[in-house]
């Protein structure tokens, strides 16, 4: 090992290993830098050279943070990258359709359709009288949503135009839409020679025949992983005979949403099955306090692999409940207290808007921040604070309530079917993700709580404290 590096005990067996393996690694327990130690390691002990290992994550920032913290030049890049740079290799000629194509094409069916058969159809399904009534409404803008989506998750679980009729089956109505718009979808990508990024992915795949550069493959965040990358993923290892490190937190799965598939990552062994499971079980961001607590809370849904997490810290009260009427007027006393004891703020809301109900004119919001008295706060959704930490975390929108914490939008039920997954428990990606808004904080985390209809999250996690 290098020397003035400080690993624990879990992390130098997890660098030290060269057998296939999943490392489960709970928040803040070193993830990215057990990686990079990994393939220094690896490669300054002789047992593969900088060509021979592949790093994959899911985000372009979270590509960009391991490049910064890998010391030897390895590739290291996103799904839709490493797709890429494959059919380049073969020399392969694509074009990447637009990320709106398949809305564009959606919206236009509907807007032009001339079939008085089918708009009839439409209109009795929905319960409307007039079809350009129709189309300005939410209920046409939700039709467009499970279309799109369910194309989108359909091709991620690797579905065919063939057998859509049998995973379809339970809403005929829907059935024959999807089937139209993905045959008008699949038309236009070939007629203009274009991919998606799903396709990107199915012709990489697809365009693999021999040996293929790698030897180990080191995937990052792998409970994200959806059945179309890791067929990918799968051929790689399969042709190349390479290794595979897997890293990742099934209490951090938060993107079923988009495809990815968590059945992968409780289903490991049975994927790959001469793998070793490894944890690592010192957290190095929350108290011992926070992180009982979260624990106790994620693992209410007992299909979570159940983990324990030490932390040398201890803070008494991490989590502080902060109760209002008026949420704007708390919410402002909160964040000025806060700064005179943190520099770095970080407030979490379950929707992009959320934090409009809560600041006034005295707060400026530029992209992902808010300026206030002359200094910035961040201010993102969990989603896309996953991966991220800060002094002290301000969590609002707290309320049980249709767009609250937890969201209670239930999927179209075409959609629950296309991506099937093991954990049924109420709310279980939800309480996924209040799990990742807990673990964000190094100190303590600030519940806005209104004092009546207030999150059933709220409400649990009081009897843990």
């Amino acid at each position: 090992m290098h020397k003035n590096i400080q690993v624990d005990e879990y992390q130098e067996k997890a660098i030290k290993t060269l057998d296939n393996t999943l490392l489960i690694a709970g928040a803040g327990a070193g993830k990215t830098f057990t990686i990079s130690q990994k393939i220094n390691y690896l490669i300054s002990s002789s047992y593969y050279e900088e060509k021979d290992i592949l790093v994959i994550s899911f985000t372009n920032k979270s590509i960009e943070d391991l490049k910064k913290k890998i010391n030897y030049k390895v590739d290291i890049y996103t799904f839709h990258k490493l797709a890429m740079q494959i059919l380049n290799d073969y020399h392969l000629n694509y074009q990447i359709t637009s990320k709106d194509t398949l809305y564009y094409i959606t919206n236009e069916f509907f807007q032009s359709l001339n079939n008085e058969s089918l708009i009839k159809e439409i209109l009795l399904y929905y319960k409307e009288y007039d079809y350009f009534s129709f189309l300005k409404t939410y209920k046409y803008q939700d039709l467009l949503k499970i279309i799109t989506t369910y194309i989108h998750l359909y091709k991620t679980n690797l579905g065919t135009i063939s057998n859509i009729k049998n995973i379809a089956s339970l809403n005929s109505f829907y059935t024959k839409l999807i089937i139209i718009i993905m045959n008008l979808y699949h038309n236009y990508l070939n007629e203009n020679n274009e991919l998606d990024f799903d396709d990107l992915i199915i012709k990489a795949t697809n365009t693999l025949n021999k040996f293929y550069k790698y030897k180990l493959i080191i995937i990052d965040e792998f409970q994200d992983t959806s059945f179309l990358r890791w067929q990918l993923i799968d051929k790689l290892l399969k042709l190349n005979q390479a290794k595979i490190f897997a890293v990742g937190d099934d209490f951090q799965s938060i993107y079923h949403f988009s495809g990815c598939n968590i059945n992968l990552f409780l289903d490991f062994k049975q994927i790959v099955p001469d793998a070793k499971i490894l944890k690592l079980k010192y957290t190095y961001r929350n108290s011992q306090e926070l992180i009982n607590i979260a624990g106790k809370f994620i693992l209410q849904n007992k299909k979570q692999i159940k983990k324990i997490l030490i932390s040398h810290k201890s803070i008494p009260k991490p989590i502080i409940f902060k109760y209002y009427f008026q949420k704007r007027k708390v919410f402002i006393k909160v964040i000025n207290n806060l700064l005179n004891k943190y520099q770095d703020i970080l407030i979490l809301g379950r929707n992009n808007n959320d934090i409009y109900e809560y600041i006034n004119n005295d707060f400026k919001k530029e992209e992902d921040y808010l300026i206030y008295k002359g200094k910035k706060l961040r201010y993102l959704t969990v989603h896309s604070a996953k991966g991220l930490e800060a002094d002290v975390v301000v969590l609002i929108n707290l309320e049980n309530k249709r767009l609250g914490f937890p969201n209670q939008i239930k999927d179209n039920i075409i959609l629950q079917e296309i991506n099937d997954l093991k954990d049924n428990y109420l709310y279980a990606e939800e309480r996924r993700l209040f799990y990742c808004a807990l673990t964000r904080t190094k100190n303590e985390v600030i519940l806005l709580t209104p004092y009546r209809h207030k999150s059933i999250f709220v409400k649990e996690i009081k009897k843990y404290c």
